[in-house]
């Protein structure tokens, strides 16, 4: 394989890394503003949204409730299920209750909090010509299935040409494993499995630079 082979997609993965992190900023932003208790209300939960008060609640996520199973924790604008074993912040709670991916429950919380489209600050080291592309790439991020398929193919191409070592490429599809492992146990979101994904193929891809 050689460098000119590589390069763009090494480009593009470090592209689609920034915009990850893009993506990972409005989470943020939209989490940090959304009035989780507001927002449980609007649902149906019996929930007062009150900034101060702790209130326990039937989750319902899991099924039917005898007691109260879940606690709203306004001090980190989050809850608890005890059944689900699961925290849960506002993009959580869009996800379950719309059947929405991460990406789509982040615009759904943008426009219902009426949010313009997050600016750039000058600390963000991107090129300015770059930067309409990484937006765009934020908005239309692919499903961590994506991910992992492209992931899954690259790693296979190698293998086949044998363009890497084999403990290097046994470490790699260990990786792999690792991720989705984290991700089928819900001990990592699906946005850090993405994220996790995109590295690694960045990972690979420069070790492939650096043997051609």
């Amino acid at each position: 394989m050689t460098r000119d082979r590589g390069e763009p997609v090494i480009a593009d993965a470090q592209v689609r890394l920034m915009a990850l992190k893009r993506l990972r900023a409005r989470a943020d932003r939209v989490n940090e503003r959304c009035n989780l208790g507001e927002l449980l209300y609007e649902y149906g939960y019996a929930v007062v949204p009150d900034p101060y008060r702790e209130q326990p609640f039937s989750c319902g996520l899991h099924g039917a409730d005898r007691k109260p199973s879940a606690r709203y924790y306004p001090s980190t604008n989050s809850t608890w299920c005890w059944v689900c074993r699961k925290k849960r912040d506002p993009i959580a709670y869009v996800m379950e209750m719309e059947g929405v991916g991460f990406r789509d429950a982040v615009d759904h919380l943008e426009r219902r909090l009426g949010l313009e489209p997050l600016p750039w600050t000058q600390d963000e080291d991107c090129p300015v010509d770059v930067r309409d592309e990484i937006d765009e790439i934020a908005r239309n991020s692919a499903s961590y299935e994506q991910e992992h398929d492209r992931t899954v193919h690259l790693l296979d191409g190698l293998s086949l040409d044998r363009d890497l070592d084999a403990n290097t490429m046994l470490a790699f599809w260990e990786v792999l494993d690792r991720v989705d492992y984290g991700v089928s146990k819900e001990s990592w979101g699906e946005s850090k499995g993405v994220q996790a994904l995109v590295r690694l193929r960045e990972k690979v891809l420069k070790r492939v630079r650096e043997k051609s």
